[in-house]
C-alpha cells in the first residue's frame, strides 16, 4: 500500500513538472514572439511558403526533376500568380478611384440611406440632434462628429510610401529565409541521424513525417477549397454588379486559412458595399448566396476532403486565433493554424506531454473510428500508421482485433465510395486470412469500381468480423 502511494506522489509530481516547465515554454515562446516580431514574422511566413511550395515540388521531384530547380520552379509559379493577383487587384481599384461618376452615384446612394437612417424611430433623432446644423450630408454629418477630417495628402503619400518600403525589406528577408529553409530540409535529417543515433533518430524522423503529412494535407485542402469558394464568390459577386469583386474574391481566398472567422470577416465588405447598391430583397439573395457558398466548401467539401486533417480542438483554435491576431494582426491569424498543429504533433510523441496533446485534441476516437480516418483517402500513411499503433499501445488492443478492426474500417470506406484501393484490398485480403467462406475476395476484389457481388461479400464480411469482435 505504501508502495502505491508512493509511486502515485511520484507521478503526480512528474505530471506537475510537465505542466510547469510547458508554462515557462510558453511564456517564453509569447515574449520572443512579441520582442522579435521583425526577426520571427519573415521566419514563419518563409515557413509558411516552403509547406505551400512542397506539394508541388514533391510531385515533381517524383517525376524526375531535381530537387532544388523543384522548388525553384514551384516558387516562380507561385509568385507568378501573387503578382498577377496584386497587378489585376490593383487595376480594379484604380479604375473604381479614376471613375468619377461611379464615386458621385456612391454619394448619392449613400447620402439617400443615411437620410433613411436619420429618419428611423429610435436613432434618428439622436443623430439629428448629434449633427444639428449639418447640411444632412453623410460627409458634413461625420465631420461635424469629428470622424473623417484625415491628413494631408502629403501625409498619405508618405505613409504609403513607408508601407511598400517595409514591404519590400520583409519579402527580401523572407526569400532569403526560404532558400535556407529549402536547403536545411533535405540536410536535416541525415544531420539528426548522426546526431542522434538510434531510437531518437527514429523517434524524430517519426515526427517530421506526420509534421510534413499533417501540414501538406491542410495546405492543399485549404488551398483547394479557398480557390473554390473564392471564384463562387467571384460570380456572385459579378451577378450583383458589386464593385472590387476581384478583390473581395481574394480576401475570401486569403481569410479561408483563418478557422471559423475568416470565412464570415470576408463575406463584410461586399455586404456592405450592398447596402449601398442593392434593394433589401438582393441583398438578403446575395449575402445567402455567400454564406451558403462558404459553408459548403468548408464545412462540407473541406470535412470530405480532409477529414480531422489537423484533430485541433475547435475552442484551443478560437483561442490562439484571437491570440495571434492580437500579436500580428491577419498574417498572425493566418500562420497560427499550421505552426500549432505542429507544435501538437511534437507534443504527442513525448511520452510525459502526451496528455497535453490529447487535450489539445478535437475529440478522443475509439481505434475503430481512427481506422477510418485514416483510410478515408483510400491510403495509410507512415505517419498515420505511427499514430494508430500508439493508440493501439495505449488502449491495449490486441493485434488479432487490430486486423479485424483494420478490415472492418477498409470495406467500409470501399462500401461508401463504391471504389476500391490497393491498400484497402490488402487490409481486406489480411483480415480474411484462415476464413474458407472469404476467399473467393482475391478474385473478385480488385482496383477501381467495385461489382454488385464484391459488395455483398463485402458487407457478409463487415457482419462477420463485428460478431467475432464481439465474442471476444
Amino acid at each position: 500500500m505504501g508502495e502505491y502511494v508512493e509511486n502515485e506522489g511520484r507521478s503526480f509530481q512528474r505530471r506537475i513538472a510537465t505542466i510547469s516547465h510547458s508554462a515557462i515554454l510558453l511564456a517564453i515562446f509569447c515574449l520572443a514572439m512579441i520582442h522579435l516580431e521583425s526577426v520571427l514574422k519573415p521566419f514563419f511566413i518563409a515557413m509558411g511558403i516552403y509547406f505551400v511550395l512542397k506539394p508541388g515540388a514533391d510531385y515533381l521531384s517524383k517525376n524526375s526533376f531535381p530537387v532544388f530547380l523543384s522548388y525553384l520552379t514551384m516558387l516562380l509559379l507561385f509568385i507568378l500568380i501573387l503578382m498577377s493577383t496584386a497587378f489585376f487587384a490593383w487595376s480594379q481599384t484604380q479604375g473604381l478611384i479614376e471613375d468619377e461618376e461611379r464615386q458621385e452615384e456612391y454619394d448619392e446612394k449613400l447620402d439617400e440611406k443615411w437620410k433613411q437612417v436619420k429618419n428611423l424611430p429610435l436613432v434618428g433623432p439622436a443623430l439629428t440632434e448629434a449633427v444639428d446644423g449639418s447640411d444632412g450630408s453623410l460627409g458634413t454629418d461625420l465631420q461635424s462628429l469629428g470622424i473623417g477630417s484625415g491628413g494631408t495628402a502629403t501625409g498619405l503619400v508618405a505613409s504609403v510610401a513607408s508601407e511598400v518600403g517595409a514591404m519590400l525589406t520583409t519579402s527580401i528577408t523572407v526569400l532569403f529565409f526560404l532558400i535556407f529553409i529549402i536547403f536545411e530540409a533535405h540536410l536535416l535529417p541525415g544531420r539528426i541521424e548522426r546526431a542522434w543515433p538510434g531510437s531518437a533518430s527514429e523517434r524524430v524522423e517519426v515526427i517530421q513525417t506526420q509534421i510534413q503529412e499533417g501540414i501538406n494535407t491542410y495546405i492543399v485542402v485549404k488551398t483547394g477549397c479557398g480557390i473554390g469558394s473564392a471564384i463562387i464568390a467571384a460570380i456572385i459577386m459579378f451577378a450583383f454588379d458589386i464593385d472590387l469583386w476581384f478583390v473581395w474574391a481574394v480576401m475570401t481566398f486569403i481569410l479561408n486559412y483563418v478557422p471559423y472567422i475568416g470565412s464570415l470577416i470576408a463575406t463584410i465588405p461586399p455586404v456592405l458595399l450592398g447596402l449601398i447598391l442593392l434593394d433589401p430583397s438582393l441583398l438578403i439573395v446575395m449575402t445567402l448566396l455567400l454564406l451558403v457558398n462558404q459553408q459548403v466548401w468548408g464545412n462540407y467539401i473541406e470535412t470530405k476532403w480532409a477529414g480531422r486533417a489537423l484533430d485541433l480542438s475547435p475552442v484551443v483554435l478560437l483561442l490562439i486565433t484571437a491570440f495571434s491576431f492580437w500579436l500580428w494582426g491577419i498574417l498572425g491569424m493566418i500562420l497560427a493554424v499550421p505552426l500549432f498543429a505542429i507544435v501538437k504533433i511534437v507534443l504527442e510523441n513525448i511520452e510525459h506531454t502526451r496528455p497535453i496533446a490529447i487535450l489539445l485534441s478535437e475529440r478522443a476516437p475509439t481505434l475503430e473510428e481512427a481506422w477510418q480516418d485514416a483510410l478515408k483517402d483510400g491510403n495509410l500513411s507512415t505517419g498515420e500508421y505511427h499514430k494508430l499503433a500508439k493508440l493501439q499501445e495505449t488502449l491495449g488492443v490486441s493485434d488479432e482485433e487490430v486486423l479485424r478492426i483494420a478490415g472492418r474500417s477498409a470495406a467500409q470506406t470501399i462500401l461508401k465510395r463504391g471504389r476500391a484501393r490497393k491498400d484497402e484490398i490488402d487490409y481486406i485480403l489480411t483480415s480474411s486470412e484462415g476464413r474458407d467462406d472469404f476467399s473467393d475476395l482475391e478474385e473478385i476484389l480488385i482496383p477501381g469500381r467495385i461489382t454488385s457481388q464484391a459488395r455483398d461479400r463485402l458487407e457478409q464480411l463487415i457482419k462477420n468480423l463485428e460478431k467475432e469482435s464481439e465474442e471476444e
